[in-house]
């Protein structure tokens, strides 16, 4: 079959002069979704994907990335080989979006082109491994970090690599390495190590949370992911070089990083001193992440959880969600818990509400003194345990303004609000409407924030920055 006439015509208008007709024929390309597309043009869409277009500076003006995000709703096969051939012209939103679409095809063929794609240009273009969406989706990762292994000498593949390798381990998931490959795997993680943990040294004496949140921010938390991954793999790649780096990770300041030595330490019987073992599991940090991965090596029985380490888990949620509150977004200086709330939710499950202050020091924030915030609901009968469905809110009200009781009344009256002007808000768009390209970043960036804050992993928490900063961009 021909190529259609008006997909023509429609790649002609994304490469007009005027940024009016190049919206048009945006709005054009996705009112054709409704009527389908044979496969050659999808073919010749791709290939027009890798020419050139007129240069914008707004955001959505990218007419490579539209073509191939329409080429993405069709998850053909044949789609494979022009996405291959043109890659290297796409603009970088579009090279993103057709590894996505290579992804999302699941076979073999896809993912033998993918692999290509990769050796062929990661030292030419920052081309990010999505690990997770890769391990969650296919099942690639043996036969990927098999072929791709030779790329972790190359600094910025390798950590994506290596994350792959530990998704794996921690899966129970058979490698198909040689004992020269496990050798030389070992040396690497040894080599790659020793160049992060200089660089987080700089970070460890002045370790502080305002630092790590505020000042630091994703210039420390990459640091603090790739550490991390290094210090779990050695629990799998384990020798007296390993057990000397992880014994000095007890002593590091970043409570994150020392979970991960204590349990990869655990792992091979070492006895950790329990004044260790209470930091970690009452830091406002790490509380969470400390329980989640002694449940996760079963390793619970090692250690005690008790009501007051249930305080510790209400303040770490607390804190998560005011740092990453939009109207609020600093650390907060104190968090009390006042009192325990048993109740049934709408499903006639028995849950837990906290009712708990803050306070900050912090410009804008002084004033306010103490202010109330509801956390929870947790699941009554597991506690103590970090499990939750997500209903912790705040408004900001100062504690003094009320009673425990009426404070408890008018979080949950917001917390109802909320949740009803969810469940009618309708949303509209004033630029060209969202794509399946846009609409897929949006579910899996949606995604990863409910895996991020239910299992507080550090790598979970870079790759959901990373994916908000490229969603945020995309629309």
């Amino acid at each position: 079959m021909a190529v259609q006439r008006k997909f023509k015509k429609i790649v002609n208008q994304l490469r007009h002069q005027d940024l009016y007709q190049r919206a048009k024929g945006i709005d054009q390309l996705r009112k054709s979704l409704q009527s389908g597309a044979s496969i050659e043009s999808l073919k010749y869409l791709l290939e027009e994907a890798g020419s050139n277009f007129p240069k914008s500076i707004e955001d959505w003006d990218d007419g490579s990335y539209h073509l191939v995000g329409f080429c993405s709703e069709f998850a053909l096969q044949e789609l494979i080989t022009p996405i291959e051939k043109n890659f290297e012209a796409y603009s970088e939103r579009a090279k993103l979006q057709a590894l996505y679409l290579l992804i999302s095809l699941k076979s073999e063929l896809a993912r033998d082109a993918y692999i290509r794609i990769i050796e062929k240009n990661s030292k030419r273009y920052s081309l990010d491994i999505d690990v997770q969406f890769i391990f969650e989706e296919t099942n690639w990762a043996p036969e990927l970090v098999k072929k791709l292994l030779h790329l972790i000498e190359n600094e910025e593949t390798a950590v994506s690599i290596f994350h792959l390798i530990l998704l794996c381990k921690r899966n129970s998931i058979s490698l198909p390495f040689s004992s020269a490959e496990n050798d030389y795997i070992i040396e690497q993680i040894k080599v790659l190590y020793k160049l992060k943990r200089d660089s987080y040294l700089n970070y460890d004496q002045d370790y502080n949370l305002k630092y790590v949140y505020q000042a630091w921010k994703e210039s420390y938390l990459i640091v603090r992911t790739e550490m991390g991954i290094y210090l779990q793999l050695m629990q799998y790649y384990f020798d007296d070089s390993m057990h000397e780096y992880l014994k000095e990770a007890l002593e590091y300041k970043d409570p994150y990083l020392k979970v991960d030595a204590v349990i990869s330490l655990m792992e091979h019987g070492v006895q950790i001193e329990k004044e260790i073992l209470d930091y970690c599991a009452h830091n406002i940090e790490s509380a969470v992440w400390f329980y989640t991965k002694l449940n996760e090596f079963s390793k619970k029985d090692m250690y005690t959880f008790t009501e007051e380490h249930q305080h510790s888990f209400v303040k770490n949620r607390l804190f998560l969600y005011l740092i990453t509150h939009e109207d609020f977004g600093v650390i907060p200086d104190e968090i009390e818990i006042i009192k325990r709330y048993d109740t049934s939710n709408y499903y006639e499950q028995e849950v837990t509400y906290y009712l708990t202050k803050f306070r900050s020091q912090q410009e804008n924030w002084a004033e306010n003194d103490w202010m109330a915030a509801y956390v929870g609901a947790y699941i009554s009968e597991q506690i103590p345990s970090p499990r939750f469905y997500d209903e912790t809110i705040t408004a900001f009200t100062k504690w003094d303004k009320y009673t425990e009781d009426e404070h408890k009344a008018q979080l949950e009256l917001l917390n109802k609000e909320e949740n009803d002007k969810l469940g009618q808000e309708v949303i509209l768009e004033s630029k060209p409407n969202w794509h399946f390209g846009t609409y897929f970043l949006g579910f899996l960036t949606a995604v990863r924030t409910g895996t991020a804050f239910g299992n507080h992993d550090p790598i979970y928490f870079l790759l959901l920055a990373l994916l908000w900063i490229i969603f945020l961009y995309k629309v």
